[in-house]
């Protein structure tokens, strides 16, 4: 696309909502562009493994990614490695370094974040020692002895992946069993280099040379405290939207700071959609792709003001 100062589609995220949408919009005929700051895949690039996406009965994350990416280029949409630093929905313009982009509708899909495990010294331990990814830092402590700390499916994904790099990998959920599906809490139990640690919290990380080197566990049941000497800590306890951006433009997000949207995945601004992980729901590969159809083809009604334009000033 030469042009890219007046478009007919922009897309905000890269990750299964937005790479969908910028399937549809092209292959609609819409000019379509894409920004994303960080990387393209989102959270879902970074599963080390997705058992649950149709067609596919076990596929890598960001491989997954990777094919919807290719597919959105062969129908010509534009990908562009930019952060989008604001919206403004009256004028339906996008704010990036490139400059000011102005667009016929736009499409929010932002995703999530990983939260935080809540340590005093998380952020000076990222990247020496705790890590939100097993598949893209696992390597780095093959043979070693880690930790992952969650219950749910990402963090039970994250200790499969883990059990075949590292020497040893605890588990640390606060609950007393893992609220994950169950194939993979089957998984995770039959893994023989897992040890699970139940009724547990972390109470303190201790480092020595910048860099982790052990975690305080404290069992709530039994009050035993626990100290293990280990390389690395992987956090998988859940996510939050990344809906910043929206907020600041005046869209509406709920109590959760989700956006809000109605059947047709539009927003309190004509025009203006959001899908995936950033609405909330089931959170799911699947459901980000359908919300991304729904308005990637809503934002075509808006536009073509009818499913041939036939609305369209002549």
């Amino acid at each position: 696309m030469d042009d890219k100062s007046e478009i007919d589609l922009a897309i905000i995220g890269g990750g299964p909502a937005g790479l969908t949408a910028a399937i549809y919009g092209p292959r609609m005929g819409l000019k379509t562009i894409l920004y994303e700051g960080e990387a393209f895949g989102g959270l879902a690039g970074t599963a080390p493994k997705i058992e649950n996406y149709p067609g596919f009965e076990t596929i890598i994350g960001l491989e997954l990614t990777e094919k919807m990416k290719k597919q959105a280029e062969k129908w010509g949409a534009t990908f562009v490695f930019d952060k989008v630093s604001a919206i403004n929905p009256k004028e339906m313009t996008l704010n990036t370094a490139e400059g000011t982009i102005k667009a016929k509708a736009i499409i929010i899909a932002t995703g999530s974040k990983h939260r935080k495990a809540g340590l005093s010294n998380e952020s000076e331990l990222e990247g020496n020692g705790i890590s939100y990814c097993a598949i893209c830092d696992g390597p780095l402590f093959r043979n070693q002895v880690v930790a992952a700390v969650g219950g749910g499916n990402a963090a039970g994904l994250e200790v499969i992946y883990l059990s075949g790099v590292a020497k040893e990998v605890y588990l640390i959920h606060r609950r007393d069993r893992m609220r994950s599906e169950k194939p993979i809490a089957d998984e995770v139990q039959s893994l023989k280099n897992v040890i699970k640690m139940f009724n547990c919290t972390i109470e303190e990380a201790i480092t020595e040379n910048n860099k982790l080197s052990k975690l305080i566990i404290k069992n709530h049941k039994t009050n035993e405290i626990t100290e293990i000497d280990l390389k690395a800590l992987f956090v998988a306890i859940g996510v939050d939207p990344q809906s910043e951006i929206a907020k600041k433009a005046g869209i509406e997000t709920d109590e959760n700071d989700f956006i809000k949207v109605n059947e047709k995945q539009e927003t309190n601004f004509p025009g203006i959609y959001a899908a995936g992980d950033v609405t909330g729901g089931m959170r799911q590969v699947t459901t980000a792709v359908g919300e991304a159809s729904t308005a990637a083809m809503n934002a075509y009604l808006f536009i073509k003001k009818g499913w041939y334009g036939e609305g369209e000033p002549k």
